[in-house]
């Protein structure tokens, strides 16, 4: 390729003395010919910074970067993108592997898109395929397939995020992981929320999307995602990181007249999620009295997605960089 700019892989890491070398081994065989790699080790007690060091020994692109103290993946991705040289940035996970193209391929995505709809913020996932500790093997779809399109961008994805409010193409998710956008994109925007241990990830591509960019996405799975069991604390972690999450966007949801839903439909989601039948139901009929047609409206958006997620949920599972 004529124009092959310098494009950064940015690693966190913490406690993946497991996975960690096949992740930086399938970087380096990126067919991408610029690269750098960056490794932020948020301060493991295991021996992955031994393994990483080992790696970066006989690769000069590698560069590896200790925390002083484990702060959270998304301080340790700001790390990332503060150091990060290239022009663009793809986020790699400490326990997936990418296969060799998804740098060549996300590049062009962008690049093309950018010139075809004369527009300057895009963000790309690609589709992955998760493995699950039990064998099980899910296709997890993500959105802007469409090469000849418009994609989803702007208020249209910050509303489907945050109140599920539908777009015209399946509900599809965006995970970092799978993600690449130039430098200054993330510069734009912000970064990622240091305050969240959880719901980063989902906080960045509202970021994203209030800021107007547009979501190109990959229907190949370029990333295959190893998923992990979690511990069973980590319901309720997720659920109060998503409650911060959902104040971190107070300003918009009160604009639009659906915080107080949103905050109420987060508690009965996760008792949903947790099987708590009896409050699930007395919470949703509560709500459904106070205000029933943003209720049926809500019920209406994800109960096609309802399957997916009680499946994650059953299976108890979180994805390893998450802590």
């Amino acid at each position: 390729m004529q124009n092959c700019p310098l494009i950064t892989i940015a690693i966190t890491c913490y406690n993946a003395e497991k996975t960690i070398e096949k992740a930086i081994k399938s970087a380096l065989s990126q067919d991408w010919s610029n690269y750098e790699i960056i490794v932020v080790d948020d301060c493991s007690n295991d021996k992955s910074i031994d393994i990483i060091n080992s790696l970066a020994l006989n690769n000069t692109n590698i560069k590896v970067i200790l925390s002083e103290k484990n702060s959270g993946v998304a301080i340790a991705r700001n790390k990332l993108i503060e150091h990060a040289n290239g022009e663009f940035i793809a986020f790699f996970d400490d326990d997936d592997e990418s296969v060799s193209q998804r740098l060549t391929k996300q590049y062009r995505r962008i690049t093309e898109y950018e010139k075809k709809m004369q527009v300057e913020l895009v963000i790309s996932h690609t589709a992955r395929l998760q493995i699950f500790p039990d064998g099980y093997r899910n296709y997890e779809a993500t959105i802007g397939n469409k090469t000849n399109a418009v994609v989803p961008h702007s208020i249209a994805v910050a509303d489907q995020i945050l109140i599920g409010r539908p777009m015209n193409e399946p509900v599809a998710s965006c995970a970092t992981c799978s993600q690449m956008a130039r430098k200054t994109s993330y510069i734009k925007v912000g970064n990622f929320n240091g305050l969240l241990r959880r719901s980063e990830d989902t906080d960045i591509n509202v970021k994203f999307a209030l800021a107007g960019a547009h979501f190109v996405g990959i229907d190949e799975p370029l990333v295959l995602q190893n998923m992990t069991y979690t511990a069973e604390k980590n319901m309720n972690e997720e659920r109060q990181n998503a409650l911060l999450f959902l104040d971190n966007h107070r300003t918009y949801l009160q604009k639009t007249g659906w915080y107080n839903h949103a905050h109420e439909w987060l508690d009965i989601k996760y008792d949903y999620l947790s099987g708590l039948k009896l409050r699930f139901l007395y919470r949703m009929v509560k709500l459904f009295v106070k205000s029933p047609k943003r209720t049926l409206q809500r019920l209406y958006w994800v109960w096609p997605n309802r399957q997916h997620s009680r499946m994650v949920a059953n299976r108890n599972v979180e994805f390893h960089d998450e802590r």
